[in-house]
């Protein structure tokens, strides 16, 4: 191999990886530029989000004190997005707050922000961010990749048998009136406490969208729909929000790729 060419694919080893797949940040890991707390409104500082210059990451409950009593909060997008693949990591701290000190740790990636973005939790489809244990099915058990349909003028239809996620099973609505509906998946995919977990969403509209952990396609779910005085009408875009729930964590690689509608195959239906 020649020197021209070890030295071409050095350089292209370090482009990031929003520049070779197409992507663009959301977070450019060194301010808040672009997103709002729906505690403090925008601007400065932004509730209990913080940026780690260190770890380039948005750092969630990072100078609040283990077991003191903390707010819940959502750090949400200016812009609305309708079709695309958003790509981001997180990763678990060690901090507790209070009053969940002793419940197993709990966040969410929102997307389809469609009510008041200052309300926690605004009306929205949620992809679950959780450290309950892969076999724990019962009791106050968050697995990533969990689906929350959060608002009573929601619904989407998903493969639920029971409670939990199979792709074999029927479509069935989830929402319907309710304030929190879900469809669980069967927990295993996380990595362990304190590393840093690779999570990613494929959205198509009010169409579909794909739920994706560490590789692992864990859920899929469509016809997302919003009530509109007697009827449904397709929920086809909004913000998107991070969740922070009682638990120290963080946040990195941000990138969203707008996707073509025209370029998308329709979503199968049963």
């Amino acid at each position: 191999m020649t020197h021209k060419l070890l030295t071409f694919l050095f350089l292209f080893s370090l482009v990031p990886i929003s520049a070779e797949e197409g992507f663009v940040p959301l977070f450019d890991g060194k301010t808040l530029k672009g997103w709002h707390s729906a505690k403090k409104a925008g601007g400065a500082p932004h509730g209990v989000f913080t940026v780690s210059a260190k770890d380039q990451a948005i750092h969630v409950y990072a100078n609040e004190k283990a077991g003191t009593k903390q707010e819940i909060d959502c750090l949400y997008t200016e812009e609305e997005f309708s079709h695309f693949v958003l790509r981001m990591q997180y990763r678990w701290g060690d901090k507790r707050f209070a009053p969940r000190i002793d419940w197993d740790r709990d966040a969410g990636l929102l997307f389809h922000i469609c009510g008041d973005p200052k309300k926690v939790w605004p009306d929205s489809l949620e992809m679950q961010i959780g450290e309950s244990p892969g076999d724990k099915t019962e009791g106050r058990r968050f697995h990533s990749g969990d689906l929350w349909v959060i608002g009573k003028t929601l619904r989407a239809q998903v493969s639920r048998e029971g409670r939990f996620y199979d792709d074999k099973a029927p479509l069935v609505w989830v929402g319907m009136d309710k304030a929190y509906d879900s469809c669980l998946v069967k927990g295993g995919s996380e990595k362990p406490h304190g590393e840093w977990n690779d999570m990613e969403i494929r959205v198509e509209g009010a169409k579909k969208a794909t739920f994706i952990l560490n590789g692992e396609v864990v859920l899929e779910m469509q016809n997302f729909q919003r009530k509109d005085g007697d009827t449904y009408k397709p929920l086809s875009s909004g913000r998107i929000g991070l969740q922070a729930e009682y638990a120290e964590l963080q946040y990195r690689n941000i990138r969203i790729k707008k996707l073509n509608p025209a370029k998308l195959r329709p979503a199968i239906r049963r």
